[in-house]
């Protein structure tokens, strides 16, 4: 009688699973740990032991049957996988033993369903019955002279009918409620060309919410205002006025608290018309910037920061300025202050 190389293989086994793959299939994420158990059978005419179980992340906890398995007999390899984040996962267990092969390797499968949020956790800001996804609507970026529309979603959990108002909005903001397949929303429209005095760089605005005509918070409005580069042409960037600063970082290294220190960088327009330096700002109170307000071609000038420390904090420190300009290529231009305050 012939005996194939296929046959041989299979007369060695002396370890065999029921399945080498488990898919758990969804695997909520609020569910926590699923287990799944990889069942064995030793064929051999041994008993058979199980030395180890690794498993390929942290996030899969292995067990096993430590007991000797007789011949002919059952164990178990258990894999526990713990869900965290939604995600698809594909995860390897190598289980070690005295049976042939020596070593083999278990897969578990799955795609981790995103825990659905609570109504507290998805508007966690709470205005009496009135909750906010947030009680601040970035708008980013808006070109001077354009209008842009940003929303915020808000929930109503009041048995009323809901009348929202807002006071102290700017003339150049409008603020509504609108409401979209069931779901509301607060939009708001910001016209910078409706603007008394134009507007540039950072820009924020609280503006009160009233419910019902009864005031119960603020929603924070802010943005970044920027020139509108749109309309120019290929002959336009051949003359645009370019920024460059030679030492857009400067740093202090150690400085005793309450000493102050003058930071000064070298502006420089290198470009082919004049450079405008609209606003020059810190989000951080404790620093005042002197700066040009134009540059004119192959121009240079200093800008000063001044660093008041007394009311900062001991440590490493991350300032930043930015320059709002009428550089296409530089419309924010970021100066960067760093060192050490003991």
């Amino acid at each position: 009688m012939l005996v194939t190389a296929a046959m041989a293989v299979q007369a060695q086994e002396t370890i065999k699973f029921d399945k080498a793959v488990h898919d758990f299939g969804n695997v909520p994420e609020e569910g926590g740990p699923v287990t799944y158990a990889f069942e064995f059978t030793n064929t051999g005419q041994a008993p058979l032991i199980i030395q180890d179980v690794a498993a390929s992340c942290g996030c899969t906890t292995p067990g096993w049957t430590k007991e000797p398995v007789a011949p002919g007999g059952r164990g178990i390899v258990k894999a526990t996988f713990t869900p965290s984040g939604a995600v698809s996962f594909d995860k390897s267990l190598t289980v070690t033993s005295t049976g042939t092969p020596n070593a083999v390797t278990l897969r578990i499968r799955g795609v981790v369903v995103a825990k659905m949020p609570t109504t507290e956790e998805a508007f966690p800001v709470a205005y009496g019955a009135l909750r906010l996804r947030s009680d601040k609507l970035p708008m980013a970026r808006i070109m001077q002279g354009r209008a842009k529309k940003d929303s915020l979603e808000v929930v109503y959990l009041g048995g009323a009918p809901l009348a929202l108002s807002f006071k102290n909005a700017p003339p150049q903001m409008k603020l509504e409620k609108i409401e979209i397949a069931g779901r509301i929303f607060i939009r708001c429209t910001y016209n910078t060309a409706g603007s008394k005095t134009q507007e540039w760089g950072s820009v924020k605005y609280p503006v009160t919410i009233a419910v019902n005509g009864k005031e119960v918070g603020k929603l924070t409005v802010s943005a970044t205002i920027v020139q509108d580069f749109s309309k120019l042409t290929s002959a336009d960037y051949q003359i645009i006025p370019v920024a460059t600063v030679a030492n857009p970082t400067v740093s202090f290294k150690e400085l005793k608290k309450g000493a102050p220190f003058i930071a000064e960088y070298t502006l420089a327009n290198t470009g082919k018309s004049d450079l405008v330096i609209y606003k020059a700002e810190s989000e951080n109170a404790n620093i005042k910037i002197t700066s040009p307000a134009a540059l004119k071609p192959g121009e240079k000038a200093t800008v000063k920061v001044e660093l008041n420390t007394k009311n900062e904090t001991a440590g490493e420190k991350l300032y930043a300025v930015q320059l709002v300009t009428n550089a296409p290529n530089q419309a924010l231009l970021s100066l960067m202050l760093t060192g050490k305050i003991n």
